[in-house]
């Protein structure tokens, strides 16, 4: 097996150390240091903390997504779709990587969820996934009519907020137990989603 390069050594590192403590918590000589490599390197490799934060994202989340996009595309082609239905396609991907491997799909759960709280992933998502964003944006859109767009764009940022750290704290429960937080967790998800708005912003439906 070919020995991991520096860039790939930094990138384990900070995920590890990203994930335990938060991006904001770890410093960039943490990460050299974790790696065993010397001053400067993680420079070389990565200018910015955002350019590090995004390759850590994408060398997870690219294969992750492509599962996303199968689900919300079966979605998509059903003539009613329901807000329980595009909840249930962005959490199986989830739970499938948290069954077939309990340690990495929690390391990657709770990678995810620190990134999210650190309000780090919605610009790497928006430049390096545009059609998964725009399709889960207009998936939305269709399934609640009546909740408006900035509403719908903050309860959707909760919703993710919450499914990934709920899921990353279900890592060690039996297959029913997980199955029965999976089920509870779309019904709780989706009908925060849809819940009346008592704000006093115009629907799109009242338009």
């Amino acid at each position: 097996m070919p020995r991991p390069s520096s860039r790939e050594k930094l990138l384990d590192s900070a995920e590890e150390l990203f994930a335990a403590h938060g991006v904001g918590s770890v410093s960039m000589r943490a990460i050299q240091s974790a790696a065993g490599l010397s001053v400067g390197s993680l420079q070389y490799h990565f200018k910015t903390e955002a350019e590090l934060v995004a390759a850590v994202m994408e060398r997870r989340l690219s294969p992750m997504i492509e599962r996303h996009e199968k689900e919300l595309e079966a979605v998509a082609s059903k003539v009613d779709p329901s807000s329980e239905e595009v909840i249930g396609a962005l959490i199986r991907p989830l739970v499938e990587l948290l069954v077939s491997d309990r340690d990495r799909g929690h390391r990657y759960l709770t990678l995810m969820h620190r990134l999210q709280l650190g309000h780090h992933t919605e610009q790497v998502f928006l430049t390096r996934w545009p059609e998964f964003a725009k399709t889960t944006q207009s998936l939305l859109e269709q399934v609640l009519p009546h909740v408006a767009e900035p509403t719908l764009a903050l309860r959707f940022d909760l919703a993710w907020e919450t499914m990934l750290g709920s899921l990353a704290r279900a890592s060690d429960l039996s297959p029913s137990e997980l199955d029965n937080h999976v089920s509870e967790l779309i019904d709780y998800l989706s009908g925060a989603l849809a819940a009346p708005q008592t704000s006093k912003r115009p629907s799109r439906a009242g338009k």
